[in-house]
């Protein structure tokens, strides 16, 4: 058995399509056909199941695959180690970032990028439940998101700072010179909503639980941006984490007067997880950025 045939069943399992598998991989459908049928011979079992069309997992192929994965991390782990007592500045660093942190993160890509000019970065763009998946799956270092608010019991989290979920509305709304509001208070309101796979939806959802409040959404969707540009016209408000506008002067994130209302901005990472020395440089910066010290305040002063 070959740390090799280990990757291709791991990536022929992911994309349940040898063709697809094998474009990826760069190697031809034939070589992949071939190692995985002589993976298969060594273990005893059939991993795929077959037809003219697709494939799927065996029982023994779905019991070996979290094996195989595990074998391919530590693999690339101790690679990792020898790198970084030799002190090497190179190789890549991948980094998950939900939509609304997006902002926290630049500042530390720009210095980091500085320091350390040898080491690619890879950030990716998702929500928490997919940035979850693919940090399972080792494809990221670490993420930079708010706590789920779901049972993620692999999932270790390093606190950056609190936060609130806002109304957000243009600088010349109504409400606008409002301290903090009331959930009561946004029933009427022309509301755009994040869709409920943004963390914020989610929080949002935990605090209207067995209240009778219905609130008018006039769109739901998954792109922070999109929202902010519709509440900039002036027609629309929206409900994110305060810190989606923090320093924003285009924009007012008022509070959310309610109980348990904190969401808290976090370092994602595997527990037990090997952390390579450039994510632990990166993450050093990160935190002495001021996009993260401006943002350790009390949002209910």
């Amino acid at each position: 058995m070959e740390l090799r045939q280990l990757k291709y069943f791991v990536k022929s399992a992911e994309y349940l399509n040898f063709s697809v598998a094998a474009k990826h991989l760069y190697i031809t459908q034939s070589t992949l056909s071939q190692q995985i049928k002589q993976l298969e011979f060594e273990l005893g079992f059939e991993l795929f199941l077959r037809n003219s069309r697709h494939i799927s997992l065996t029982e023994a192929g779905e019991e070996f695959l979290p094996f195989a994965r595990k074998t391919i991390q530590d693999a690339e782990d101790g690679v990792q180690r020898l790198h970084d007592l030799q002190h090497v500045k190179a190789g890549r660093l991948r980094v998950g970032v939900t939509y609304s942190l997006s902002s926290v993160l630049t500042e530390g890509l720009l210095e980091f990028m500085k320091v350390y000019p040898e080491i690619k970065l890879e950030v990716c763009y998702k929500t928490v439940t997919e940035l979850l998946q693919l940090l399972k799956n080792r494809e990221l270092d670490f993420i930079l998101s708010y706590k789920p608010l779901f049972e993620a019991p692999d999932v270790e989290s390093k606190p950056l700072f609190e936060n609130v979920l806002s109304l957000v509305v243009a600088k010349d709304h109504p409400l606008a010179k409002c301290k903090r509001i009331k959930l009561q208070e946004l029933a009427g309101l022309s509301l755009v909503l994040p869709s409920r796979d943004l963390q914020a939806r989610m929080m949002l959802e935990k605090l209207m639980h067995g209240k009778e409040i219905t609130l008018s959404s006039k769109l739901e969707l998954n792109e922070t941006n999109i929202l902010l540009q519709m509440v900039s016209t002036g027609s629309y408000a929206t409900i994110l984490s305060a810190s989606a506008v923090f320093g924003n002067s285009r924009f007012k994130a008022i509070p959310l007067d309610e109980p348990g209302n904190i969401m808290e901005a976090s370092l994602l990472s595997i527990k037990g997880a090997y952390c390579k020395s450039a994510a632990k440089e990166f993450i050093k910066i990160l935190l002495d950025t001021e996009a993260v010290k401006r943002r350790l305040v009390n949002w209910f002063d």
